[in-house]
């Protein structure tokens, strides 16, 4: 706490004082603090007065162990600093702490010590000089004891206040601490009387006698009355949830006697007994009652004391079914609860009534109600566990079954042992919370059951996504989709607004929330008995069947679609029958036919024997499907199965007898091998037939179908069934021998047997033996089979590789047709550089796709030739025509290439008058040397496309013909190609063309070109010709705004020529010619500038030379009479030449407008003299004007000085002639 010289000293700053002033103010600030007294304890007074501070601290948990070195340390510091005026001292979460000033941490509660400023304590006086008190959290409860132990006093001995105003304000001040005190301990359940402190200290006589006091005193009786009242009047039971049990009614009872013990304890406090004594000794009218209310409290007490001892009974017993972990267990604990009750009803003084004890019951019932509760989690079962829930609610409808049952037969029982009290309680009121808890429960069950159902909700399994088979499956599957996801919307509903309200019977609300959920369920309902009958309605078989049953399984687990499952279950069987009687009479009715690849008898037996396995396999997939629930139909289906079955294996057995009567008719099978394995055709020429019994294959075929359905072979058919592999073989081999043969005869042609005749010679030697010495029963030589094969799939391989070669060779040929030598690739015109580049490069590639064909071509039929070598000596004139087609076939190819090649050219070139131009070529038009120019001239241009029939000529003269390749006789070899596209006038047509196209060109340019020189003028023309021919012109503004003009609208005109133009194939850039003509006109403008500049400027320097010579000239003033008459005369002049000079300002200024228009600079001089022309020009006239003053001034001067010079003349004259006439000399003097 600062001191008030330090409070003082904060005001002032260094700013304010002066170096010795601020010394002094030192000085009188070390003086003050010296004035602060400091504290000298010894360290056994400073050690008392911590013992007494720690003594004096009263908190609620306060232990003497607490104490440490810190909090001591702070305490000690207090003692010692007189300036901090407040210590407190608390808990800080488990910690002992002390502080100085208000802790700046939440407080249960503290104690504070208060000093007066700079107070030094003493050891004997502590006591008496700190202020100590506790505050807790209580914070009501403080302020009322200060106002009542330390205000009040204060205020009813105020001095200054009459009787009058102190009895009022007294007896207002009372009331409102009689009714605050009331409120405050009211909140707490706390009935404590108001008992003003003034009058437990009037203890004088005459106080009974003093009728003010007395009536202040009654007013206070009358409050404690209304308190005693209110408070035995308060027997209502009330809980913090809705269920009133066994426990709560036992804990309001130990409520109540400790509020009505706290209030007799009260009573008979020695202030409260002072009052009633005072009150009886002056017959007041209030004591009566207040006795009468003291005795009522009394009987009260007594009646909670007897009720506690007999519902302490139950206690126990109840908190086993609160502690109970199921509610089967719950029911154990109910036979020993009814026998507690039935005994406190015989026994209790004051639970005697039946109203009492159907409370009990009731209680009871809430008591079980809510240790159900406990056990079904609404919250888990509604988040995703609707089989714990089935579970739990079910064992709690069975355990509130069961509480019924049990009161039900000890009522009777105990009726019966004491008739005299019997059982007559209102079981309605006892169980109608049961029966209400049994109803929700039944609605929780139902919500599990829809969960499993309608959501497919089951933490059991995993409930599959419903998918359904056929056209209508995405839109079943939609319905069920859409079921689902609108119960599970209903479901997170009742998780969020009714998790609360379903079990609890106190929330009616349930009931309209419970409605509203079965309307939206009948509606799922109805929508998926549609759903069930829509999906068996597009069933075909008994397999799609049994899995739309098992993918709707889920649905059957609610009551009220199980019917329509059943009823599809029953149909499934039935079906199952049908599909019995629909086999054998399909089975009888083909009894006459059979497959066309298998035998007759085995046929049948083969019907019988799957059509058997497939119902049986139907049967196994029913009685497999243990999901499936039970119906009447399946039993007799299995049974009508079992028949079925005998009889198709029956009709087996028939099968197998009938096929080996008719088998073994024939005397001996033996003989049937006794034939060659080959024979020539007769049908078709060249050809070979195996020449095997088709009859021995059958029976052998036969006979093993009929082992492998499990049937005893003859003997004579066995002994031919065990030669069955070797047959196959030899059949097999026979078969690719004359398939390969064969396969080889039918892809040659009658030319191409020809040239295959020695190669087809060879391999008859190699068949021979079996045509004419093999039979089907002889054992073979492997090598003869390994030599046959091998001789015609080496034959077959040459027969493949000529006929590929003859594919291979067409295929290229058509590649190189399709493969122009020249062609362009550019994308719109291009310039003539990159234009060569493309077109190398196309030719580049062509070229590499060209060579790699033809040396395909000539491998290939090299490959060929090399087969056909050993026998070429016999087929010579055949391989020469098969060698010179293809070289005539390669040389077609070739050409047609090349007229391609040529004609892609011509087509870029021609022209189609109803189309636009398409132009190849990029050229630049540009003017140099004073004339048009293009790049590239159109000579390059011409040589370039003209040189295309060179390009293919070289690029054909690069390959051979293929006779000079395979080195056939010079009489039979062929021209080369290059020849032949030289002599070929498909060509030769397109080459004129193409010149055609260029001759075209070239009278296109030249008309463009004199187009262009419509401007050869501006380009023609040299500065020298420019300036004579302007200055030959009056050089006014109109000629130069002309002029100016012209060259603009020229300017615009060349500038609006688009940037490119298109000449036939050919796209012009004009920019170049452009930006040169324009360059010209800039340059001519700029000159015509620059002489309409230099032209002005001269008029005008000239006429401001004119004025000052002249100025100068006629101011000069007149010496002498021949000057003046000169003066008159350029006077006179000037005044002539002032209307000539004047009519020339106005051409003259047009030309600076006119500059002024073109945004030409002019220099500040010339800038300055236009724009004071108009002032010079006065200036000069004023001057003429002073000049004709001034000549007319000096004439008349002039005059009088001639009169004036003519007098003094005369007077020199006289005295001249005086003179002389005296000086002369006279005739007389002589």
């Amino acid at each position: 706490m600062a001191s008030s010289s330090a409070v003082e000293d904060e005001h002032l700053t260094d700013s304010d004082l002066s170096d010795e002033e601020a010394q002094g103010q030192e000085q009188r600030q070390e003086e003050l603090r010296s004035i602060t007294p400091r504290p000298a304890y010894s360290d056994e007074e400073l050690n008392q007065l911590m013992e007494n501070v720690q003594h004096m601290t009263l908190l609620y948990t306060l232990d003497h162990r607490s104490w440490q070195e810190k909090t001591l340390d702070m305490i000690r510091r207090w003692l010692l600093e007189v300036h901090e005026p407040l210590l407190t001292i608390f808990y800080e979460g488990n910690t002992l702490s002390a502080c100085l000033g208000a802790p700046e941490v939440p407080v249960v509660d503290m104690t504070y010590f208060l000093r007066e400023p700079n107070a030094i304590f003493t050891v004997d006086g502590f006591h008496d000089e700190v202020h100590c008190g506790t505050v807790h959290s209580d914070v009501d409860g403080c302020l009322m004891h200060v106002l009542d132990l330390i205000y009040a006093p204060v205020f009813r001995n105020h001095a200054a206040w009459g009787e009058n105003v102190k009895q009022r304000f007294g007896k207002g001040l009372d009331k409102f601490l009689a009714f605050l005190t009331g409120m405050h301990y009211k909140m707490s359940g706390m009935a404590v009387l108001y008992v003003p402190h003034v009058l437990i200290q009037n203890d004088r006589e005459g106080v009974a006698s003093d009728r003010q006091f007395l009536q202040s005193l009654e007013w206070i009786v009358v409050y404690w009355a209304t308190q005693i009242r209110t408070l035995l009047n308060d027997r209502t039971l009330t809980v913090p949830h809705d269920f009133v049990t066994v426990s709560d009614e036992f804990e309001f009872w130990q409520y109540r006697y400790e509020v009505l013990k706290g209030l007799n304890a009260q009573l008979a406090q020695k202030d409260v007994q002072q009052i009633i004594k005072l009150l009886r000794k002056s017959h007041s009218v209030y004591s009566s009652q207040l006795d009468e209310l003291i005795e009522q409290a009394d009987i009260e007490m007594k009646e909670a004391i007897s009720n506690i001892k007999y519902l302490h009974l139950l206690i126990k017993p109840c908190a086993e079914i609160d502690e109970a972990t199921s509610p089967a267990a719950v029911t154990k604990c109910i036979p020993r609860i009814v026998h507690l009750i039935r005994y406190i009803w015989l026994n209790s003084e004051h639970y005697k009534c039946r109203d009492l004890i159907t409370g009990l019951f009731r209680n009871l019932s809430n008591q079980i109600i809510r240790g159900c509760m406990k056990q079904v989690d609404i919250g888990k079962i509604l988040s995703g566990s609707p089989r714990f829930g089935m579970k739990m609610c079910n064992m709690s409808i069975d355990c509130c079954e069961t509480y019924k049952g049990i009161y039900k037969h000890m009522s009777k029982e105990h009726a019966l042992r004491e008739p005299q009290v019997g059982w007559a309680l209102d079981d309605a009121i006892i169980f109608n919370h049961v029966d209400a808890f049994v109803e929700r429960l039944t609605d929780v069950v139902d919500i599990c059951e829809s969960m499993i159902v309608f959501g497919r909700l089951d933490e059991n399994e995993s409930i599959a996504e419903p998918q359904f088979g056929g056209t209508n499956g995405h839109e079943l599957e939609k319905i069920a989709a859409n079921v689902e996801r609108q119960f599970m919307e209903m479901l997170t509903k009742l998780r969020v607004s009714s998790k609360d309200t379903i079990l609890n019977v106190h929330r009616n609300e349930w009931y309209e929330q419970v409605a509203e959920y079965r309307r939206t369920v009948q509606g799922f309902q109805e929508t998926l008995q549609r759903l069930i009958s829509n999906v068996f309605q597009n069933v075909c078989n008994v397999e799609e069947e049994i899995e739309a049953l098992n993918v709707t399984l889920f649905y059957s687990y609610r009551g009220s679609l199980r019917k329509i499952y059943l009823r599809q279950v029953s149909k499934v069987w039935l079906r199952f029958s049908e599909e019995m009687d629909v086999t054998s009479l399909m089975l009888r009715e083909r009894s006459k036919l059979h497959e066309s690849w298998l035998p007759y008898y085995v046929s049948r037996a083969l019907g019988f024997k799957t059509n058997l396995e497939r119902l049986t396999w139907m049967r196994n997939r029913l009685t497999s499907s243990e999901w499936l629930p039970p119906v009447p139909e399946a039993a007799k289906v299995l049974s009508k199965f079992e028949t079925l079955r005998k009889e198709f294996e029956l009709e087996m057995r028939k099968s197998f007898k009938e096929w080996q009567n008719n088998c073994c008719a024939t005397s001996s099978l033996n003989h049937k091998l006794d034939r060659y394995l080959l024979t020539r055709s007769k049908l078709r020429r060249g050809l070979l037939e195996c020449n095997i019994d088709p009859s021995v294959l059958d029976i052998c075929e036969e006979a093993q179908h009929f082992e492998q359905l499990g049937f005893v072979l003859p003997v004579a058919v066995k002994k031919l069934y065990e030669q069955h592999d070797n047959l196959r073989l030899i059949y097999s081999t026979a078969l690719e021998v004359c398939l390969g043969y064969n396969r080889i005869m039918a892809a040659l042609s009658e030319q191409e047997r020809k040239l295959f005749r020695g190669l087809l010679h060879a391999c008859d030697r190699k068949i021979m033996p079996g045509l004419c010495r093999l039979t089907y029963g002889d054992e073979l030589s492997e090598s003869y089979i390994e030599d046959c094969a091998l001789h015609t799939s080496h034959l077959q391989e040459i027969v493949k590789l000529h006929k590929r070669t003859n594919r291979h060779v067409a295929r290229y040929c058509e590649k190189i047709c399709d493969t122009p030598m020249l062609k362009l690739k550019c994308t719109g015109a291009v310039a003539k550089s990159v234009f060569e580049e493309h077109l190398a490069d196309y030719i580049k590639r062509a070229s590499s796709v060209l060579r790699s064909c033809y040396n395909n071509i000539i491998e290939l039929i090299f490959a060929v030739s090399k087969e056909f070598e050993p026998y070429m000596a016999e087929m010579s004139v055949e391989w020469h025509s098969y060698v010179n087609s293809f070289d005539d076939m390669l040389s077609n190819a070739f050409l047609i290439s090349a007229r391609r090649s040529l004609a892609n050219i011509s087509a870029a070139l021609q022209r189609d008058e109803k189309m636009a131009a398409a132009p190849i070529l990029v050229m630049e038009s540009d003017i140099k040397d004073r004339r048009i120019v293009f790049t590239p001239d159109m000579d390059a241009i011409a040589a370039l496309l003209s040189g295309t029939a060179d390009r293919i000529h070289n690029i054909l003269d690069q390959f051979s013909r293929i006779g000079q390749k395979m080195k056939l006789p010079k009489q039979k070899l062929r021209e080369s190609f290059a020849k032949m596209f030289r002599k070929d006038e498909e060509c030769a047509e397109l080459l004129r063309s193409i010149n055609a196209e260029i001759a075209k060109e070239r009278e296109d340019i030249a008309g463009y070109i004199d187009t262009w020189n419509a401007h050869r003028a501006v380009w023609e023309t040299t500065e020298l010709e420019f300036k004579k021919r302007l200055r030959a012109t009056p050089m006014t503004a109109g000629v130069f705004e002309g002029s100016i003009e012209f060259y603009s609208e020229l300017a615009d005109d060349i500038s609006f020529v688009e940037a490119i133009t298109h000449i036939h194939f050919v796209l012009i850039n004009q920019n170049a010619i452009k930006s040169s003509i324009l360059d010209w006109i800039e340059k001519w403008q700029a000159l015509n500038i620059s002489m309409l500049l230099e032209h002005s400027s001269s008029l005008i320097r000239r006429i401001y030379r004119y004025m000052r010579q002249n100025e100068r000239k006629i101011m000069t003033v007149p010496r002498t009479l021949k000057e003046t008459l000169a003066a008159k005369l350029l006077f006179e002049r000037l005044v002539e030449e002032v209307p000539k000079k004047q009519s020339t300002f106005a051409p003259m200024l047009e030309l600076f407008v006119l500059l002024d228009k073109y945004k030409v600079k002019l220099s500040d001089e010339t800038r300055d003299q236009v724009s004071a022309l108009e002032t010079a020009w006065l200036d000069y006239l004023k001057i003429m004007i002073e000049a004709d003053e001034m000549l007319d001034n000096e004439g008349e001067d002039f005059n009088v000085r001639i009169l004036q010079h003519s007098e003094k003349c005369k007077i020199i004259f006289k005295e001249f002639q005086d003179d002389i006439y005296m000086k002369m000399p006279t005739k007389n003097e002589k």
